[in-house]
């Protein structure tokens, strides 16, 4: 579809591709970064939250472009402020739009979580998240299960697969860390990268814990999973990546060092936080992340901070650098 006038609600970040900028809560990682790509294949690369719909509609509109156009949705990861918007979409096209998502995060879509509750109950448990805490939780868990609604997967994505977007061609490159499915797409003939959360250039991204079914304490380490997935995507070299919260990054290489140092230096204040003293997973991240207060900011930030002390922890096991003791499914650790 022909692109005429001047765009408001969205931006042209490389020809026809377009960034829509979606509202999402909190101040970081801030606002969702979805991408239109316009041509044969008309495609949005993620959709942001249940409440993003109508600004994305608006962004649309722009380019005479309706839900109902959209031949495919394809997500970075099943994470629902990256999925939300999807099943509105899916229903405006009659069931036409065809949602691809990587094989590993298909089940975020498709019942709302990667492993049943009683896993998650289990690791609230293991990192000594308080049991008000825990409850509170899981009442938020349910209220949103009503409001995200499941989808069913017409694609699904595995590492090296090529996809048409708009008019580009793109390959899947499948980088695991911050959830089991995370992909970011490759359109090699212009050398740029879609990267999902994977890469960020305002924060540092959060490698969120990998739970597994029938499994008492999480085995996978997501951390250094996705140290593995940053040397993959360093290996092709982007000339520009586009992520899903942020500005563009035009400099990978020194973003990348300061990634390494950042997690050097996390793990560098754990061992400090645990040497010569036992503790729990809890009371590490209270000490690591002081500024975060008051049961609003919790119950948003609580999991990713057990997810980044429990995952910096595996990284330092793997490195005989710390003991831990599981007593009454509660982890403790300490130094070396």
């Amino acid at each position: 579809m022909k692109e005429v006038g001047k765009f408001n609600f969205s931006q042209e970040v490389h020809p026809d591709i377009f960034r829509i900028t979606l509202p999402l809560y909190g101040e970081k990682p801030g606002p969702v970064n979805s991408y239109l790509f316009i041509g044969d294949t008309i495609t949005l690369l993620d959709v942001g939250s249940a409440f993003s719909t109508k600004q994305l509609k608006r962004a649309l509109s722009e380019h005479n472009i309706k839900f109902s156009d959209i031949d495919q949705i394809i997500l970075s990861h099943g994470h629902p402020d990256h999925y939300g918007a999807a099943r509105k979409i899916v229903k405006k096209s009659s069931g036409n739009t065809d949602i691809a998502i990587h094989y590993d995060d298909v089940i975020w879509i498709t019942i709302g979580s990667d492993v049943p509750a009683k896993q998650y109950a289990e690791f609230y448990k293991l990192t000594a998240i308080p049991f008000s805490l825990r409850l509170l939780m899981r009442i938020i868990d349910k209220i949103y299960a009503i409001i995200v609604r499941p989808l069913k997967a017409d694609l699904i994505l595995n590492d090296g697969d090529e996809i048409i977007l708009g008019k580009y061609q793109g390959k899947v490159i499948s980088t695991p860390g911050h959830s089991k499915g995370s992909i970011c797409i490759h359109i090699k003939e212009d050398n740029i990268l879609f990267s999902g959360d994977t890469i960020l250039g305002h924060i540092t991204p959060n490698p969120f814990v990998m739970l597994e079914e029938r499994k008492e304490s999480p085995m996978r380490s997501s951390q250094k999973e996705y140290y593995d997935s940053l040397l993959k995507i360093e290996a092709l070299s982007p000339d520009v990546v586009y992520p899903a919260h942020g500005k563009r990054i035009t400099d990978l290489k020194t973003l990348l060092e300061n990634y390494r140092e950042t997690y050097s230096k996390r793990q560098a204040r754990i061992l400090k936080l645990i040497s010569g003293k036992e503790q729990n997973i809890y009371q590490i991240a209270q000490k690591l992340f002081p500024k975060i207060k008051g049961i609003i900011k919790m119950l948003i930030e609580v999991y990713p901070m057990m997810s980044e002390v429990y995952t910096h922890i595996q990284v330092l096991q793997a490195e005989n650098k710390v003991d831990s003791t599981i007593n009454r499914g509660v982890m403790k650790v300490v130094a070396r």
